[in-house]
């Protein structure tokens, strides 16, 4: 029954179920790319190592290691961000934590050149790399629990846990290895 009152409707564009579905695609394709970090995800064998060991690549020849620390902290946030943002998008197609999604190590790998420790040296740059690969293969206690669960943002927890023990792994072995040094001088 009409009170008399005048109903004013916007006038909405007409989409076709094919535009809808197209930008639905886009994103998710956009998604999908972030994820695999550009296809290094899609790599066969070990695409999170070969992920890590690329994002940690530039921090070899690096002459300024302050400017550096600050660029990776940047790009942490940044992969991490678009982490969280990705992953959700393509988990109903991959699954929870499919091996090909790669941004996770990206952000994590990016924390730890964020420190100090990888610019004593090659040594020391493939010690954090090989480190952070262990802590996140194994996955210790807490890292384990977070790797169990299924939400987007455990899948890049988990990486950023394991980058932490990396972190304070490093910061053990760094004195550790100056008192040997010395012990053989």
């Amino acid at each position: 029954m009409d009170s008399g009152r005048i109903r004013i409707y916007k006038s909405v564009p007409f989409q076709t179920i094919d535009q809808v579905t197209h930008q639905g695609t886009m994103s998710n394709s956009f998604a999908r790319m972030l994820a695999t970090l550009f296809g290094i995800g899609k790599l066969p064998i070990m695409p999170g190592t070969w992920c890590s060991a690329i994002v940690a690549v530039p921090a070899l020849f690096t002459t300024n290691s302050v400017v550096a620390q600050y660029v990776y902290v940047a790009a942490s946030v940044i992969f991490l961000l678009l982490g969280l943002w990705s992953i959700p998008k393509v988990q109903p197609q991959l699954g929870t934590d499919p091996k090909s999604v790669v941004i996770d190590e990206a952000a994590g790998m990016a924390l730890i050149l964020a420190t100090p420790y990888a610019y004593f040296g090659p040594g020391w740059w493939a010690s954090s790399v090989l480190i952070f690969r262990v802590y996140d293969v194994v996955k210790p206690y807490p890292i384990n629990k977070i790797n169990d669960r299924t939400e987007g943002w455990s899948v890049v927890a988990d990486d950023m846990l394991a980058s932490v023990f990396t972190i304070l792994t490093l910061a053990v072995l760094f004195p550790a290895f100056n008192i040997a040094m010395l012990a053989f001088l």
